[in-house]
C-alpha cells in the first residue's frame, strides 16, 4: 500500500484573526495620534517662544544703538519711506497690504527692525494659519502674528489710545519693572491690526479688550518681556476666546467685565505715573 502524503496546511490569517489585528492597530493609532499632536503643538510653541526671544533681542540691539531709546511703535497706514519708521509698518484693519506684504517687515525703507532682523519667518507664529482674503476672493497668508506693547515707544497716532494716568516709556530707563512689562505678544490672528498691542487700561475702557491675545497654544499664548525673558501663558476667561470666519476681522472694544485675563495683561503693560 502506498503511504499517504499529508497536504501542507495553508498559512494565512483567518477573518477573525485579521479583524483582531485591525482592532489592535486602531487602538494603538488612537493612543499614538494624540501624543503626536501634542508633540507638534509643543514644537510650535517652542518656535513661537524663540521668535519672540529674537524680537526681544532685536529691540535691545536697537535701543543700544539709539542712546537707550525705544523703537517707535503704534500705527502708520502709509507706505511712505521718508518719514518715521515703526519697528514694522502697519495700520488698522483697512490697511490690507500690512497683513500680506513681507516688505513691511524686512525692508529697511519701512521697518526699523529690518537692519537687525531680515528673516520674515520670525514675525509669524507657526500655529497661526490665518489667511487674508484679497482681490477676487484669493486667500493670502497673513505675514505677522505679533504686536508690541502700546505703552512702549508710542507714536503720535497712538496718543488717543493712551491713558494719561499711566506711564508711556520712551527709553529703556523709563521702564520701572522690566521683568513685569510685556514687550510683544502673539494675538488671536483675526484680532491683529496695528503693530501696537493696544491695551485699554483701568479708567479708559478697562472692562474691554481692544486686541485679543493668542489662544492657539493649548488655550494660551506666548509673551516676551522687556528684560528679555519669554514665557507661555494660559488663558481662562471664556471672553478671551473669540473667532471669525475666513477673511473677517474680529471687532475691537470687546466687553470683558472682571476678566482675570484682561487684568493679567493690564498688570504687565505699564504702571501708574
Amino acid at each position: 500500500m502506498r503511504p499517504s502524503i499529508s497536504q501542507p496546511r495553508s498559512v494565512g490569517f483567518t477573518l477573525i484573526e485579521l479583524l483582531v489585528v485591525i482592532a489592535i492597530i486602531a487602538i494603538l493609532a488612537g493612543l499614538l495620534l494624540p501624543a503626536l499632536s501634542g508633540a507638534k503643538q509643543q514644537a510650535q510653541r517652542i518656535k513661537c517662544l524663540n521668535n519672540q526671544m529674537q524680537l526681544a533681542l532685536t529691540a535691545a540691539l536697537y535701543s543700544g544703538d539709539s542712546a537707550d531709546g525705544l523703537v517707535a511703535n503704534g500705527e502708520l497706514d502709509s507706505a511712505g519711506v521718508t518719514g518715521q519708521r515703526l519697528w514694522v509698518l502697519g495700520g488698522y484693519h483697512n490697511f490690507v497690504n500690512a497683513f500680506t506684504n513681507v516688505a513691511y517687515l524686512v525692508d529697511r525703507r519701512y521697518a526699523a527692525f529690518a537692519p537687525y532682523l531680515s528673516a520674515k519667518e520670525i514675525y509669524k507664529c507657526p500655529s497661526d494659519r490665518t489667511t487674508y482674503i484679497v482681490s477676487r476672493g484669493r486667500p493670502v497668508p497673513q505675514v505677522r502674528s505679533y504686536s508690541m506693547n502700546l505703552y512702549l515707544g508710542p507714536n503720535a497716532d497712538m496718543r488717543e489710545r493712551l491713558s494719561t494716568r499711566y506711564r508711556a516709556s520712551r527709553k529703556t530707563t523709563d521702564i520701572t519693572v522690566p521683568a513685569n512689562t510685556f514687550l510683544t505678544q502673539d494675538l488671536t490672528p483675526q484680532s491683529l491690526c496695528t503693530p501696537a498691542f493696544i491695551v485699554l487700561m483701568p479708567g479708559s475702557g478697562s472692562d474691554q479688550f481692544f486686541h485679543l491675545p493668542a489662544t492657539h497654544h493649548n488655550r494660551g499664548g506666548v509673551i516676551s518681556f522687556t528684560d528679555g525673558h519669554v514665557e507661555a501663558h494660559r488663558w481662562f476667561d471664556p471672553k478671551t476666546f473669540r473667532s471669525a470666519t475666513l477673511g473677517q476681522r474680529i471687532d475691537h472694544n470687546l466687553s470683558a467685565p472682571k476678566s482675570r485675563d484682561l487684568m493679567w495683561i493690564q498688570d504687565r503693560t505699564t504702571v501708574v505715573k
